[in-house]
Formats: C-alpha cells, sequence, structure tokens
C-alpha cells in the first residue's frame, strides 16, 4: 500500500486507521482490460472485509442483468468460476430463474428474472457512496451520517432531477469501464456531508419491485447526510 493511502482514518467508518487501500468499485466487476485507473481509498482491514463479502455476492449475480457492451463475456467468462466456489448460491439462482412481464418506454415486455438480495445491494451502495465522498470531495462520512440507497421508480427519477438542479458546491460525473458503472454525485452548499448520487450499472440492470410487478427501475440513487435523514414522497422503493 502506498504512502497516500496509509495510516488515515477509513474511508468506509470514519472510526479506524486505514491497513489498505480498497477499490470502491471492486475490480471483479469490470473485465480485466477496463480495471486501470479505478478510484481507491484507505480502509480498515474489518470495513474492507465486509465490503469484499458484499461484492462477492453481487459480483456473482447482478452480470446477470448486464445490458453493456462488456455484458456477454463478463457473463461467460467470469461469473461461472465465481458460481462454481458457491454451490448454494448457484443452487438458488438455478431454481429461482422466472420471467415477467414489465412496461420499458412504454412498451410491455417479457424479462427474465433473477432473485436478489436488496440489503445487500443497499449495503454495498452506502458503502461505494461514503468511499466516492471521500474520493471526489475530499469529505469523510461520520457515523451520525446516513447513506440512503434506493431504486428509482418514474416518480423518483423526476425527484432526483429536481435535487441535481439546485446550487450545490461540487459535482462530479463519471463512466468506469465503458458504461460497467455510470454515476453522478453533486455535493451540498451548506453541509459537505450532505450528498446525491445516481447509479447506472452494467449498462442500465433491470430492478423489479415486488410491490409493483409492472415497475422497473434502471438507475439506483442515493442520499447522504446527518441523521435523521428520509427521502420522502420520491415514488422510489429501497433497494
Amino acid at each position: 500500500m502506498g504512502k497516500k493511502h496509509k495510516g488515515k482514518p477509513c474511508a468506509y467508518c470514519f472510526e479506524r486507521l486505514s491497513e489498505t487501500a480498497d477499490h470502491i468499485f471492486a475490480r471483479n466487476f469490470f473485465l480485466p482490460s477496463a480495471r486501470a485507473n479505478l478510484p481507491q481509498v484507505p480502509a480498515c482491514s474489518l470495513c474492507n472485509a465486509q465490503k469484499s463479502a458484499l461484492e462477492h455476492y453481487l459480483t456473482s449475480v447482478l452480470p446477470f442483468g448486464g445490458r453493456h457492451k462488456a455484458a456477454l463475456p463478463n457473463l461467460k467468462n467470469m461469473v461461472p468460476k465465481r458460481l462454481t466456489k458457491n454451490v448454494k448460491l448457484h443452487r438458488t439462482l438455478r431454481d429461482n430463474w422466472g420471467r415477467v412481464w414489465a412496461k420499458e418506454g412504454g412498451v410491455h415486455l417479457r424479462f427474465s428474472t433473477l432473485p436478489l438480495d436488496p440489503t445487500k445491494l443497499q449495503q454495498l451502495f452506502a458503502l461505494i457512496v461514503r468511499g466516492l465522498v471521500c474520493f471526489h470531495f475530499g469529505t469523510y462520512l461520520r457515523q451520525e451520517d446516513e447513506v440512503q440507497v434506493l431504486a428509482l421508480a418514474r416518480a423518483g427519477e423526476t425527484y432526483f432531477d429536481k435535487l441535481f438542479s439546485l446550487d450545490v458546491a461540487a459535482r462530479v460525473n463519471d463512466d468506469l469501464g465503458h458504461g460497467t458503472f455510470c454515476y453522478e454525485g453533486a455535493q451540498a452548499v451548506d453541509c459537505p456531508q450532505i450528498t446525491v448520487w445516481r447509479f447506472q450499472i452494467y449498462g442500465g440492470i433491470n430492478f423489479g419491485d415486488s410491490q409493483n410487478p409492472g415497475e422497473i427501475s434502471r438507475r439506483l440513487g442515493a442520499l447522504s447526510g446527518p441523521l435523521p435523514m428520509q427521502a420522502e414522497n420520491t415514488g422510489s422503493s429501497t433497494a
């Protein structure tokens, strides 16, 4: 680990000093040819281990919904090796594969479906937001700061459009791995811990909502700020 990340506060917990440098977006989400210059932050060993466990699960499941250029090579060349090491997950995906009708672009289409643990998705992206706030804005989210992650339905997209239209202290917009992860973020003027983020994964994975079977979300949104924090009336569901 280089001196840049050694002995700094952990970007994820802000409680312990870093013992390693961590890629905010795990390298295993990307094809080997697209792993250069991924953002890194200081991380303690405990946070790094917890994040790695979430990444192992999601790098095995999310590629099935990929719609970007690298989707097929990712699914064919990388996912089988991971599922071979996790027989239980492999069996769960196989036994719960389904089909559903959903509306996209004003047209009803039939999609294949797979189960996804929303808690793990939410937990990983809460850590990703903490890392990005540190990397891009030089700000640490503290223990009293919350990160709320949402799957954006139509009304949620409208709400986040309004948030991104406000005057802000700083903005960022990036595309990692040619569509593997695209994200935009903004930091509030009055409080550096208040940020808003929007993510598109693998070209726009379709996330379903069990309470609204016909509703599809193709992006995740996230808000950070001091507790208590609520994203009210967004038309979004917890990811």
